[in-house]
């Protein structure tokens, strides 16, 4: 029995609410008397719980070592909902025991900023003391129905029977007693009606089969390292962004600087750059090696930088800002044996606006707009500062200038900007394109009139065969009508890199292209876990 107590007691770091329902079942089976099930569960939440005050609390020194967490703290102490918060201390301890998710980040709050610890105590031995008798003993009561109207026969199955309807009984209870577990659900069933936002497992999905079609048409994959020769495996992972703007005629792109990791004086050689150029704050700042607007940030000052720069070691390539408003995807492509290219789609990039009603907060407003629901967190993450502020009634502000989906922006289709004079400029930029057969540039523009007659435009970006048509995310287009898209592009993507191959472009080894991708995902992944804990 001291071993399974000791089993039980360390399992509630693990999960407080399985715990205690198997702690429901032992007692239910006799192996253990109720009230000592209660006691060693309750004992081992309410030890969790402390552990949690204590790491926040002894974390608090060290933490406040770094600038940015002092700065953080600071900005949160000056904030309204701080000072609620600390005026119900005890009702928040309290109720958090039976709202899940936020446990961890508050006892480890009220730790880090010193709460009273015998407040925090006292709460949470009683709230300890009122879940773990609740679910424990509904579990024992519920075991002793069941095995009643089954039979008095406590086969496995039985056992697990017990444990995982009680679970789904309790996390349902949970889904019904709290709004927001509602409210996401409700929202998360939403985008399923919308292709712009599935999930990327279920987008790429019906694009599988026809991969694997072009893959025995063309016998082989590695064609595709062999479809844009200028870029390191034609833009499939890992590829610079600074190498590849240097392909492009100069003229047409924006000033950019790139700062590595090992650059020393960073802020000095950025001071440098912005002088010799003529440019101000604010700068996009983005990862040489990136996509899909991973870690793409606005920089409006030389602190924001620094901050950057030592969050993020990592080699960055600083443009200039473009007003815009305006931003267009241009997909094209060429085949070998052609002299000249042929413009694809062009993704017209609509930039996320919100207008104010007299009442409600930015933050509000964000919530319950009928598109900015499905991405709020990335809208409110862009907007921090200004999420409590009351926009006046009939008052339109932007909440996002960053062109890339993920950050809000909606793409449509924009084949009506395309104009013959504009369509010949931009063939002749990408015709001239070293090594570039097919992929996406994006450009910025702030005069519509100018860019139809192929001027007044800057060059932000290109992307290779891992880029796509964006246009196909179109609100107003049909799935039948994305994929088609989807279909052609890849369709396109297989026919000139096998003609490449043919033409002499050597291809990538399964080897370096498998590492390559490896190298690559490892990158981000490290990168967006780092960005989340900010």
């Amino acid at each position: 029995m001291i071993n399974l107590l000791i089993v039980l007691f360390f399992s509630t770091f693990v999960s407080e609410d399985i715990t205690c329902i198997t702690s429901g079942i032992f007692a239910k089976e006799g192996k253990l008397p109720l009230i000592l099930a209660i006691t060693v569960t309750g004992l081992g939440i309410f030890i969790g719980d402390l552990l949690l005050y204590l790491v926040g609390f002894f974390f608090h020194n060290l933490l406040n070592k770094f600038v940015n967490i002092k700065l953080w703290e600071e900005k949160l102490i000056s904030q309204n909902l701080y000072h609620h918060w600390k005026s119900n201390f005890i009702f928040s301890i309290f109720i958090s025991r039976f709202l899940p998710g936020t446990r961890l980040p508050l006892y480890l709050l009220s730790g880090y900023f010193r709460l009273p610890f015998f407040v925090f105590l006292t709460t949470s031995f009683i709230a300890v003391s009122i879940w773990t008798t609740t679910i424990v003993s509904l579990v024992y009561i519920y075991g002793k129905w069941i095995i009643t109207n089954i039979g008095n026969r406590s086969q496995w199955w039985i056992l697990v029977f017990i444990g995982f309807s009680f679970y789904f009984f309790l996390k349902g209870i949970q889904f019904f007693l709290i709004p927001t577990k509602r409210e996401t659900f409700y929202l998360q069933c939403l985008k399923y009606t919308r292709l712009e936002f599935w999930p990327s497992f279920l987008f790429y999905t019906p694009l599988v089969p026809y991969f694997i079609y072009l893959m025995f048409k063309y016998k082989g994959i590695r064609y595709l390292t062999a479809t844009n020769p200028g870029i390191i495996a034609s833009g499939i992972a890992g590829e610079s962004k600074s190498e590849i703007l240097k392909l492009i005629p100069k003229h047409s792109i924006s000033k950019s600087l790139l700062i590595k990791t090992d650059t020393q004086k960073k802020l000095e050689r950025v001071k440098s750059w912005l002088q010799k150029e003529n440019l101000r704050y604010p700068i996009i700042a983005k990862p040489d090696k990136g996509e899909r607007g991973f870690l793409v940030k606005k920089i409006k000052s030389k602190t924001e930088l620094n901050q950057l720069f030592q969050n993020f070691p990592i080699d960055w390539l600083l443009q200039e800002w473009i007003e815009g408003p305006y931003e267009v995807g241009i997909f094209y492509y060429r085949l070998p044996e052609k002299t000249s290219g042929q413009i694809f789609s062009v993704t017209n990039k609509i930039f996320p606006t919100i207008t104010g009603d007299g009442v409600s907060t930015l933050e509000t407003l964000i919530k319950n707009h009928k598109r900015y629901r499905f991405q709020s967190e990335s809208h409110k993450k862009n907007n921090q500062k200004n999420l409590q502020m009351i926009l006046p009634k009939g008052k339109t502000i932007p909440i996002g200038s960053i062109g890339n989906h993920i950050q809000g922006c909606m793409f449509q289709d924009g084949s009506h900007l395309l104009t013959k004079k504009l369509e010949r400029e931009l063939i002749k930029i990408a015709d001239n394109t070293k090594g570039f057969y097919i992929g996406r540039f994006d450009i910025r523009y702030s005069n519509p009139n100018q860019f139809q007659e192929g001027k007044g435009f800057k060059i932000i970006e290109l992307n290779g065969v891992t880029s796509e048509s964006t246009n196909l995310y179109d609100p107003n287009f049909s799935i039948r009508q994305s994929y088609s898209i989807l279909f052609k592009q890849w369709k396109l993507i297989f026919e000139i890199g096998h003609s490449n191959y043919k033409r002499g472009i050597p291809l990538f080894s399964y080897e370096k292209l498998f590492q390559l991708v490896k190298n690559h995902n490892a990158y981000r992944k490290k990168f967006n876990l780092l960005e989340r804990n900010l």
